[in-house]
């Protein structure tokens, strides 16, 4: 579901809607689609368990306080509880397809004793990667797939085997990718959607001076409350976010690219290299050098 302004203002947001799906088979219309690096679609959330997969390209996915990195054959998985927003990488094109549901209703006349695996509120918050890397999960990833063909194609019986499927899919997560009680407490949606408009600014503004008044501003608020607002939706105050946005996007460029560090940190917001290289060694322990020769990204954002 796209969230747009009718006033044409871009860090406006209307009131979040449902997703129209059939009472008695909740799967929305499959959406394929190939974007740049800069999505015609803001960070948004979805009333839906959503789930994608990555037909060509890479880029970063940023999802509640969280930045992953994805390539062609991931997948991906996203409570109703996590603001997200995909990008292409610089220059580049990507290739998705996403689908929304309800498992619970779905499968809510086959549950038996499997009961626990439609638990699908774990899967969000600090613990829970959501982006699916295909090669270490070639299961999952390709059940994800063959869901979204079943559903677009509609061959006969599909919507049997979409619930086969799904079943499939959630006793694989289950016991191969389950977050257990590690996952973090689902936040109010609507504590979330009263700061969309300030995380729509801070993704496409993370390389600039941003000052708290003009967040504030665009959520219309006064300055305290949006920061009262914004710590209770994020769980950490508006400057701590957006310095932990500008180190995580670092990671996945070092890690998706050979672009030389000093510019990488020039698009990431930092005027000089050696403040860059202090605060990232700061928040991930090694310098950026040594991150890029060690190639193992961090899932989410620093403490």
């Amino acid at each position: 579901m796209r969230i747009r302004s009718k006033t044409g203002d871009p860090y406006r947001t209307e009131q979040l809607q449902r997703i129209p799906v059939d009472e008695e088979f909740p799967v929305g219309v499959p959406d394929f689609n190939t974007r740049d690096d800069s999505p015609d679609i803001g960070p948004h959330i979805h009333d839906l368990l959503e789930i994608g997969y990555c037909f060509d390209g890479s880029g970063l996915f940023l999802i509640g306080g969280k930045i992953f990195s994805f390539k062609t054959g991931d997948a991906v998985v996203i409570n109703t509880h996590e603001v997200h927003v995909a990008y292409g990488s610089p220059g580049k094109t990507t290739s998705w397809g996403f689908l929304h549901l309800d498992p619970v209703r779905l499968l809510a006349n086959n549950v038996g004793s499997y009961s626990e695996s439609l638990k699908w509120s774990q899967y969000c918050g600090a613990a829970f990667k959501n982006i699916i890397d295909g090669g270490e999960y070639p299961e999952i990833t390709d059940c994800i797939r063959r869901i979204l063909f079943e559903v677009r194609d509609r061959p006969e019986n599909y919507r049997s085997m979409v619930r086969s499927l799904i079943w499939q899919l959630l006793l694989l997560l289950n016991r191969y990718y389950h977050a257990g009680e590690t996952a973090d407490t689902p936040r109010d949606n609507h504590d979330i959607e009263r700061v969309v408009p300030a995380l729509r600014y801070l993704n496409d503004h993370y390389h600039e001076e941003v000052p708290i008044a003009l967040l504030a501003r665009l959520c219309f608020t006064s300055e305290s409350n949006f920061r009262k607002l914004f710590h209770r939706a994020l769980g950490c105050a508006p400057q701590p976010y957006l310095l932990r946005l500008r180190l995580n996007t670092a990671c996945a460029l070092l890690k998706n690219s050979d672009t030389p560090i000093l510019e990488i940190a020039q698009h990431c917001g930092y005027r000089n290299l050696s403040n860059f290289n202090r605060q990232f060694k700061e928040c991930f322990g090694i310098s950026p050098r040594e991150w890029r020769r060690e190639g193992n990204a961090p899932g989410r954002l620093p403490d």
